[in-house]
């Protein structure tokens, strides 16, 4: 996204945990890139993380014991990687005796709001659990943004909706770490990773299948964090994943767009029709004027320009307009439409 999204989500009528939100990182930095996103697999690796000290890791232990143990996700490591990414944003991936408040623990539950006693809640065990008792109640949890999952849980204040996702990378990777048959549990195989989602009518998504869901669908949205409106829509998805090119056509790379990070990459299928951009990327894999084929990787993921975490802006121009030109179009629809084509005329 360029900029920070606010996201509107519906709440569950669920008990509130109000967090204490560390803008100061507290004991390590998240992962610049996931060890998971369609790359080598560490699973069935215990080991320290060199990003966490003894006690967080003690805690991530005890999150990722919890999350097994509970019969509605014993077999989804996804929901460890969603309780560590909200723990880390709540508390450090520490059980913390204070917080705003009477929020405590690792989740910062408040027992003022039916979250449990204050023991229970300081109880990482049963705090976690706990928290999958309400995360497994929330609407398609499991394919829907990490940070806004986490946000229908905790129901922070709006501002702080979307600051879970930036820790998706290193929550991914400890549940990798620490739940050995994670990566065979998880949608990151090599069928998933290496073959684009395409239709007939040669487009594809610009990210490997298995983010597909990852999808924001948050093209013309407005507030303070965007100069007019939101330009394009954000897959929220790890940093190092693949780019790919959603059609065959001519590479253009802008260096002077500073919202876009360090390059903006278009790829246009003709001097009047249809261009796809590509923003936020921390590697390019090709070259000014290069003929690309839909599906093509055009570098990784990152969070450079005006970021707040790991995503893939991406914008479609019906004839390869400006930014905030009238052929700029919602390009989550523009993918279901064109994706699924029996022709290879590109919709508008």
């Amino acid at each position: 996204m360029a900029g920070k999204a606010t996201y509107a989500v519906g709440m569950l009528a669920v008990p509130i945990a109000v967090p204490i939100i560390f803008l100061l990182v507290v004991g390590g930095q998240a992962a610049s890139s996931s060890a998971s996103a369609c790359g080598p697999s560490i699973a069935g690796v215990v080991a320290e993380d060199p990003d966490l000290d003894d006690e967080q890791m003690q805690v991530a232990r005890q999150i990722v014991a919890a999350v097994r143990a509970f019969p509605a996700t014993a077999d989804k490591p996804h929901a460890a990687v969603i309780a560590l990414a909200t723990a880390r944003q709540e508390s450090g991936i520490r059980n913390l005796d204070y917080g705003d408040r009477d929020s405590l623990g690792a989740f910062q539950q408040r027992p003022s709001q039916g979250w449990g006693t204050p023991d229970q809640v300081m109880n990482v065990p049963h705090a976690t659990t706990t928290f999958l008792e309400h995360l497994v109640l929330v609407p398609d949890w499991e394919t829907r943004r990490v940070t806004d999952v986490a946000a229908d849980v905790q129901r922070p204040a709006k501002e702080y909706r979307g600051l879970y996702e930036q820790w998706v990378p290193l929550a991914t990777r400890l549940t990798e770490q620490l739940w050995p048959q994670a990566a065979s549990l998880m949608p990151t195989n090599s069928s998933t990773c290496t073959q684009p989602a395409t239709g007939t009518g040669g487009v594809v998504y610009p990210v490997p299948p298995a983010f597909i869901g990852a999808d924001s669908h948050n093209w013309g949205g407005s507030g303070s964090h965007w100069s007019i409106w939101h330009t394009g829509t954000d897959f929220s998805v790890p940093c190092g994943t693949p780019v790919l090119a959603a059609t065959a056509g001519t590479v253009e790379i802008e260096t002077d767009q500073a919202w876009a990070g360090t390059w903006l990459v278009k790829v246009v299928t003709s001097p009047d029709s249809v261009a796809t951009w590509y923003a936020h990327m921390q590697k390019l894999d090709v070259s000014p004027g290069e003929q690309v084929r839909a599906g093509q990787q055009l570098g990784e993921v990152g969070a450079r320009g005006n970021a707040t975490g790991c995503h893939l802006h991406f914008e479609v121009h019906l004839h390869n307009g400006s930014i905030y030109g009238p052929d700029n179009v919602d390009p989550s629809q523009w993918l279901a439409q064109n994706t699924s084509l029996a022709s290879a005329t590109l919709r508008g």
